[in-house]
């Protein structure tokens, strides 16, 4: 008997490959928020041609935003961000400053995620074109011929000796070259983790038709490999033979990816509780539990958040060298906290994978600026209101699982007891 549930699982799955080559060619952020996760997910590689990657960033950081978008825009921007997290259809037209003497207009539209029900998706677009044409009463302004407005990764590379001899400013950011370094490379230095195989197609397609398209790995500084759509075209400028090399990347490659690596450890807890024993201050504690992690643990600080709702507010306490200097019970409102996600959507942990995806205030005041990538926070009750959340942090992310039992478990009932022990002397 035929499996249509695999079937049409298989339609979907092809359907979304599709749909996400599709939202590729579109010149707009494409993006995802998680409303209960707080996490924002962009779904095309589309970066705005005149600032790289710092326009996304508004959808993020409260505070890049209030210092790009103008002043009179900035109510109804925040305005529509309410909705977005609320799932209801919003749009808004508003003005960003970019840098001392740009200025440009964008535009957020956004709807409920029809298939994700904690979701909303919705696109950031530059219109300045546009608006520029209802503006002016000169008529269409003059297009521009300098490749940073491609918004793909492009190199020209001279047919004579294989050197590169331009490159747009997305090349530069997918290689992590200077634009002044990739000029000194050569085709061979960025392509040469493909086969022979694969060149020689490339070469007799070139020598045929003058043009090639296929999928090839192009090299980095650091030497990762990232698996891209290749388009090569020949053309003569200015008496010069070149290849125009236009790369699409969607940033789900392996190199992109990365491998997780998983920090909800265990340990033997004998010794680690005598140590507990003699803490006489939270800060204390917490040190001696970040000892107690085993070597090679990707856990580089843990912090405590303890939790006064009644008085919207959170004081935070860490050990660890990403927060050395940091003020022990240093206070932060409760609104927009790690806490008040876990209270609105009763979480039994909440985990974040990657904070720079984040749309939490929290993360990009407290969590961020110190350099933590991802980290686990294991929330604790008393008389069923949440007191306390203890936070493992590491400047590495996908460090934690969300799904297995939370790192030192075996510590916690200690812990706690030890807790109030501590802010009882």
């Amino acid at each position: 008997m035929p499996n249509h549930t695999n079937g049409c699982e298989k339609i979907f799955t092809d359907f979304e490959k599709h749909f996400s080559s599709y939202l590729n060619q579109l010149p707009a952020i494409v993006w995802r928020i998680d409303i209960v996760e707080n996490e924002i997910s962009f779904l095309n590689s589309y970066i705005i041609p005149t600032d790289n990657q710092k326009v996304r960033s508004v959808l993020q950081n409260p505070q890049l935003a209030r210092d790009m978008i103008l002043s009179e825009d900035w109510e109804k921007f925040q305005n529509s961000l309410q909705q977005v997290r609320n799932r209801i259809p919003t749009s808004c037209v508003f003005r960003m400053r970019l840098n001392k003497n740009s200025t440009r207009w964008f535009r957020l539209g956004a709807i409920p995620d029809p298939l994700h029900q904690t979701c909303s998706v919705g696109m950031l677009m530059d219109i300045s074109g546009q608006v520029d044409e209802i503006l002016t009463t000169e008529g269409r302004p003059n297009l521009a011929t300098k490749i940073d407005l491609i918004d793909d990764p492009v190199l020209f590379v001279r047919f004579s000796d294989r050197s590169v001899c331009a490159a747009n400013n997305a090349a530069g950011a997918l290689l992590k070259y200077e634009r002044q370094e990739l000029l000194s490379m050569n085709f061979q230095d960025i392509f040469r983790h493909n086969t022979d195989t694969d060149l020689h197609k490339l070469y007799e397609g070139l020598i045929f038709s003058d043009r090639w398209n296929g999928k090839l790995s192009v090299t980095d500084s650091m030497g990762k490999n990232h698996e891209c759509s290749i388009r090569i075209q020949s053309i003569s400028r200015n008496g010069e033979n070149l290849l125009w090399i236009t790369m699409d990347h969607r940033n789900d490659c392996q190199a992109c990816k990365g491998i997780p690596v998983r920090g909800n450890e265990t340990v033997p807890s004998g010794a680690t509780v005598k140590e507990m024993n003699k803490c006489k201050s939270i800060e204390c504690l917490l040190e001696t539990i970040l000892q107690a992690l085993p070597s090679g643990s990707p856990t580089d600080a843990i912090m405590l958040s303890r939790i006064f709702i009644d008085q919207n507010k959170v004081e935070v306490t860490a050990a660890g060298e990403p927060f050395a200097g940091l003020d022990e019970n240093r206070t932060h409102p409760y609104e927009g906290s790690i806490a008040e996600n876990i209270v609105r959507f009763n979480l039994k942990n909440h985990v974040v994978m990657e904070t720079s995806k984040s749309i939490k205030p929290i993360d990009w005041a407290l969590f961020i600026p110190h350099g933590i990538r991802s980290y686990y926070a294991q929330p604790f009750y008393e008389n069923e209101t949440l007191t306390n959340v203890l936070i493992f942090c590491s400047t590495k992310t996908h460090s934690y699982d969300p799904d297995a039992a939370p790192p030192l478990h075996e510590l916690h009932d200690k812990f706690i007891e030890t807790l109030g022990q501590c802010i009882n002397k």
